[in-house]
C-alpha cells in the first residue's frame, strides 16, 4: 500500500491527439485520468500528441482546450492555449529527444530498415501482422523510403500489473511483431514519442483505454531495452472503452458523436457529466460537474466492461 507521501508524488497525463473532434470516449478517459490524480493529490499534465500530423487541423487543436474548459477539468502542466502549444509544447519540438532513444536502440543492434507498405504486408498476411519480411535483409538504415523496425524475440512475453484489471501478459512477438519505431518520413513513431515524453515528464501513472494495452506492452519492451526503469516501474490503468451499437469503438471520424456536435445540439456541461456517470454505470450518483464526479469516483467502482451505446 502506498504511503501518503508516495500518493502525493503521483503524476499522470491527459494525452489527446488533434486528429478529430473529441467524442464521449475521449472525455470519459479525461475524467478518469483527472480523478485518479486528484484523488491522490497528484499532478496532471496536458500533453497533446501531435507527432502524427497527417490529420491535424487547427480546429481539432482548439477543440481540446474548449472541451477541457467546458468540462471544468484543470491541469498543472502543459500548454494553456493553442498558440502556447504550437510555440512551446508541440512534439515536433522534442524530435531530438526521440531520436536520442532511437540512436540507443540502433547502437544495441535492435533496429532494421523495412520498405514494406501496408498493402504489401496485407497481401501476404491476412491478419495484417508484419511477417518479418525484412528482418534478415540487412538493408542500410539510411535506405530511402524505409521505416525502422525493432527486433522482438519470438518468445517475448511482456507482463505488468494493471491497477484495474490485475496482472496482464502480452505475447508481444505474436500480437505486434517487429513494430515500427520510425516512419518512412523519418519521423519517430508513436511508441517512441510516447515513451520519451513519459520519461521526460516523469509520468508514473499511465492511464489509457483498454484498446491500448498493446501499446503499453510495446513501450514496456522498449523501456526494458533502454533500461528505463522509471517507465517499467510506473502504475498502469487500462479503463474500458465505449463501443457503438455495431461493436466498434467510437471514432473521431464520426462527427455526429463528437462533443462539439452534441454541444451544438444543446448539450450542457451538467448533461455531459451525467452522461459520463451514466456510461460508467453510476446512474444515481448525483454527478453534475467535475467536483461531484471526483467525489463519487473510485477506481474499484470502474466497470470492466461498458455496454454499447
Amino acid at each position: 500500500m502506498q504511503t501518503p507521501e508516495q500518493k502525493a508524488s503521483v503524476k499522470t497525463r491527459i494525452a489527446p491527439t488533434p486528429s478529430g473532434y473529441l467524442h464521449l470516449g475521449n472525455v470519459m478517459s479525461f475524467a478518469i485520468t483527472w480523478a485518479l490524480a486528484r484523488k491522490q493529490q497528484g499532478t496532471v499534465v496536458l500533453r497533446i500528441d501531435d507527432i502524427d500530423n497527417t490529420r491535424f487541423r487547427p480546429e481539432y487543436l482548439q477543440d481540446i482546450f474548449d472541451t477541457l474548459e467546458f468540462m471544468g477539468i484543470d491541469y498543472d502542466e502543459g500548454p494553456r492555449n493553442a498558440k502556447d502549444f504550437e510555440q512551446h509544447h508541440s512534439q515536433h519540438l522534442r524530435l531530438p529527444q526521440y531520436r536520442a532513444l532511437l540512436d540507443k536502440l540502433v547502437q544495441k543492434g535492435l533496429v532494421y530498415a523495412c520498405p514494406c507498405s501496408r498493402t504489401q504486408i496485407a497481401a501476404v498476411s491476412p491478419d495484417g501482422l508484419y511477417p518479418l519480411t525484412c528482418r534478415e535483409e540487412e538493408l542500410p538504415l539510411e535506405t530511402p523510403e524505409t521505416a525502422w523496425r525493432i527486433r522482438i524475440p519470438e518468445d517475448t512475453l511482456i507482463t505488468f500489473h494493471d491497477e484495474l484489471v490485475g496482472n496482464c501478459t502480452v505475447a508481444l512477438a505474436l500480437e505486434m511483431p517487429d513494430f515500427v519505431i520510425q516512419r518512412k518520413d523519418r519521423i519517430p513513431a508513436y511508441q517512441i514519442a510516447s515513451l520519451a515524453d513519459d520519461l521526460a515528464m516523469r509520468i508514473n501513472l499511465v492511464v489509457r483505454g483498454e484498446d491500448l494495452m498493446l501499446s503499453t506492452a510495446a513501450q514496456l519492451f522498449l523501456a526494458q531495452q533502454l533500461n528505463a526503469t522509471a517507465f517499467t516501474n510506473s502504475q498502469f490503468v487500462h479503463h474500458p472503452i465505449i463501443l457503438t451499437d455495431s461493436g466498434n469503438k467510437l471514432s473521431k471520424s464520426d462527427d455526429a458523436l463528437s462533443i462539439t456536435e452534441m454541444r451544438n445540439d444543446g448539450l450542457t456541461s451538467e448533461a455531459l457529466w451525467k452522461k459520463i456517470a451514466y456510461t460508467l454505470g453510476w446512474k444515481d450518483a448525483g454527478v453534475t460537474d467535475a467536483q461531484s464526479f471526483l467525489e463519487r469516483f473510485s477506481l474499484a467502482d470502474l466497470p470492466h466492461h461498458i455496454d454499447q451505446i
